[in-house]
C-alpha cells in the first residue's frame, strides 16, 4: 500500500477545507464504482448540515498535482509537479482518485466495486473516511458420482417377449 498523500500539502489541505467549510459545507461525499475493467467516479457532493447539496459551479480553487513526462534528452520518464486552477468538483475527485490509488485494491477490474470517499467537515481536523466495497464471484463445487458400480453392469436385465 503507497502511502501518498492525496494533498499536495498540509496548508494546501488546511485551506480546502476552510473554503469548503465557508461555503456552507458540512460533508463531502464522493461516490464511485466499478466493474469489467474500469471505474469511475460517479458523484461528488458538498453537502450543507441538513443533508443539502451545495451548488460548486463556478468554485475553483488552486491545485498542485504531479505529471509524468517524457525527457527526451535522457531518454526516461519523470515527475514533475503542476499548479493549476481547477473546479472544485474537480479537485474533489482528484483526491478520491488518489486515495484510491494509495490503497492498492482492485475495485475496477473484473467483478468491480464500490464505495465512497467521505469528509466530515464539523470535526477538527475534519475527519476523511474511505469505504470500499470489492466485489468478488463466489463459487461453491458440488460433486456427485454417478459412476455404475460392477454389480449393476453385470446385472441381468429382464426382457419380455411373446
Amino acid at each position: 500500500m503507497s502511502n501518498k498523500d492525496p494533498f499536495p500539502s498540509k496548508d494546501k489541505k488546511k485551506l480546502l477545507m476552510t473554503l469548503l467549510k465557508i461555503m456552507g459545507g458540512a460533508k463531502v461525499c464522493v461516490s464511485f464504482s466499478g466493474g469489467g475493467d474500469s471505474g469511475n467516479i460517479d458523484d461528488a457532493e458538498l453537502l450543507d448540515a441538513e443533508g443539502n447539496p451545495i451548488d460548486l459551479k463556478g468554485a475553483e480553487f488552486e491545485w498542485e498535482s504531479e505529471e509524468s513526462y517524457h525527457d527526451p534528452e535522457e531518454g526516461k520518464w519523470r515527475m514533475r509537479s503542476i499548479v493549476e486552477t481547477l473546479p472544485l468538483n474537480d479537485i474533489l475527485v482528484k483526491i478520491t482518485e488518489d486515495t484510491l490509488e494509495s490503497t492498492d485494491l482492485d475495485w475496477y477490474n473484473n467483478d468491480g466495486g464500490q464505495g465512497q470517499l467521505s469528509i466530515d467537515l464539523t470535526t477538527t481536523p475534519p475527519s476523511i473516511e474511505l469505504e470500499v466495497g470489492v466485489n468478488y464471484m463466489h463459487t461453491e463445487n458440488h460433486n456427485f458420482d454417478f459412476t455404475e458400480t460392477e454389480e449393476e453392469e453385470n446385472a441381468p436385465t429382464s426382457s419380455q417377449s411373446n
